[in-house]
């Protein structure tokens, strides 16, 4: 009898589920509400919640609640395990400037996270130095749940974590120095490198975590001079990074003496509950430059920070020559989304975000079925989706066109071979639903326009597939040379084919992954 009870819960949630009376991203009524709605004690509607929990339709989040998941009908996509190290071609400013032009892509799409409430004219005049104390003992605050801890007096805010960044890598090394990088990774992070004149190398880390004795011969074999780590959730893949890899890189670090640059603009979108970790928590020596921020598409509405570590006495020089000082208003703006209780706290944003992620996955699920599959996120402004054919150059032209704001392509992210295949969503989209019916339509397309000519072919019409061949090829041919002209970077590197994978439920093991002491992280 007790059994039914608890199924009970379950039937009324899968019910209210087929009703779309509830859909993913929404909030779970509370426990006392729903006992007292379905007539059951509250023990009973407790274990009905777990019973949700264990079968992932729900999942809890702290001081917040149960909220709805989106439970994936398709196999999610894997990355390849990481094992690939190369050395990125050196385009000058080409790729920084392809990159910027989908900065949109990479941010908070709201329009209202840290705006100013006073609207004084003298809140536009910046704060020479640091920013206010104030300030800066609110980001220290933050920055304590991360698991850092810091002193205010070693913080730095600015307006751009990416002028941080830049300020950072040019004063840590010299034009011509190699840095090595991990990615999948904020795109700008790699096109900033190469448009500053460093030379590249990129290190792959899949579902696995990275391979560190490629990492270690890396370091020995390359005259490294700088090492740039993505947060624990790094654009896109969102790869959740144990505590024991933590320590093995800070364990190479500080045996190399290199200084080190952590990225981490998205610790605070985690999407799952607990305490997120990053390589500055653990970092006793403070070998590593901390670049954190918020960043939202809105002018002004863009906050960073930055802990130089034991590189204080170089960079502080750079920081006040760079003039990346925020107004009064912003560092107001500021310290009120890093309480926890604020209308506009980063929490809540960070709930909304996860949120709105559950449901832009399933809606895009919906809408383009076994063509896209998804990478497990685990936070982050994107959700990573696999193509299961790359668009050709044309449709991405024309998909670019009109949600530059929403995307970024595979291969500006990524430098594997099959990088065409995937993008890049974020997340914090209002309206999913136009980026969803144009990815629809070009995948019909692409599909109706590469299928084999027997399945086009007409009875009654022999002659004509032959000339149905030859069209797309012909109109492929014209409209190459102008979009080269447009999206260069984002031409196909040839006709070589793409390798599929196989997904599955769990990630696949090899067996032979312990012979080359892969970490497990």
């Amino acid at each position: 009898m007790a059994d039914f009870l608890y199924k009970g819960v379950v039937d009324w949630f899968l019910d209210q589920m087929s009703q779309e009376a509830i859909v993913p991203g929404d909030k779970m009524p509370s426990l006392r509400a729903l006992s007292k709605q379905l007539g059951l004690s509250l023990n009973t509607v407790i274990h009905g919640y777990e019973l949700l929990s264990e079968e992932g339709w729900i999942e809890s989040r702290p001081k917040s609640g149960y909220f709805v998941c989106h439970r994936s009908e398709s196999k999610p996509a894997l990355l390849l395990a990481g094992d690939s190290l190369r050395e990125l071609t050196n385009d000058g400013t080409k790729p920084a400037w392809s990159c910027l032009a989908h900065r949109g892509a990479l941010v908070d799409q709201s329009e209202t996270f840290l705006s100013s409430v006073s609207r004084q004219e003298e809140d536009r005049l910046p704060v020479l130095g640091k920013g206010h104390l104030a300030a800066r003992e609110a980001v220290s605050e933050h920055l304590k749940g991360l698991g850092i801890k810091t002193h205010a007096s070693h913080l730095w805010l600015g307006y751009s974590p990416l002028a941080m960044f830049t300020q950072s890598v040019q004063t840590l090394t010299q034009r011509g120095d190699s840095v090595l990088v991990l990615t999948p990774c904020d795109p700008r992070i790699t096109t900033t490198l190469q448009s500053l004149g460093r030379k590249v190398i990129a290190l792959t880390a899949g579902e696995r975590g990275v391979d560190l004795d490629l990492a270690i011969r890396c370091l020995r074999d390359k005259p490294i001079r700088l090492i740039v780590l993505p947060g624990q959730f790094s654009f896109p893949a969102g790869q959740l990074i144990s505590n024991l890899s933590l320590r093995r890189w800070l364990a190479i670090i500080e045996e190399t003496k290199l200084p080190v640059i952590e990225w981490d603009l998205c610790s605070h979108l985690a999407y799952r509950a607990g305490s997120t970790m990053t390589y500055k928590s653990l970092d006793s020596s403070d070998h590593i430059v901390y670049i954190g921020g918020v960043e939202s598409k809105g002018v002004g509405r863009s906050a960073s920070w930055c802990l130089p570590g034991k590189h204080q006495a170089l960079l502080e020089g750079a920081f006040l020559g760079a003039d990346m000082a925020l107004s009064d208003a912003q560092q107001v703006a500021l310290s009120d989304a890093l309480q926890p209780n604020s209308k506009r706290s980063l929490t809540k944003r960070a709930r909304d975000v996860w949120a709105n992620s559950e449901r832009v996955k399933a809606h895009l699920e919906t809408r383009l079925g076994d063509k896209v599959s998804f990478a497990a996120s685990k936070g982050g402004m994107s959700l990573w989706m696999r193509m299961s054919k790359p668009l050709d150059v044309a449709s991405m032209t024309a998909l670019l066109a009109s949600f530059r704001h929403a995307i970024v392509p595979g291969a500006l992210v990524s430098h594997e071979a099959d990088a065409s295949n995937w993008l890049a969503v974020n997340v914090t989209l209002d309206d999913v639903e136009p980026l969803a019916k144009a990815l629809a339509e070009h995948l019909v397309v692409d599909d109706v326009e590469s299928a084999p000519i027997e399945e086009i072919m007409v009875e009654d019409t022999p002659e004509e597939p032959q000339q149905t061949a030859s069209e797309p090829i012909a109109e492929s041919e014209q409209t190459e040379e102008l979009v080269d002209s447009i999206e260069s970077d984002l031409a196909p590197s040839g006709d070589e084919e793409k390798k599929s994978r196989h997904t599955t439920s769990e990630p696949l093991y090899n067996p032979m992954l312990d012979l080359i002491n892969h970490d497990f992280g």
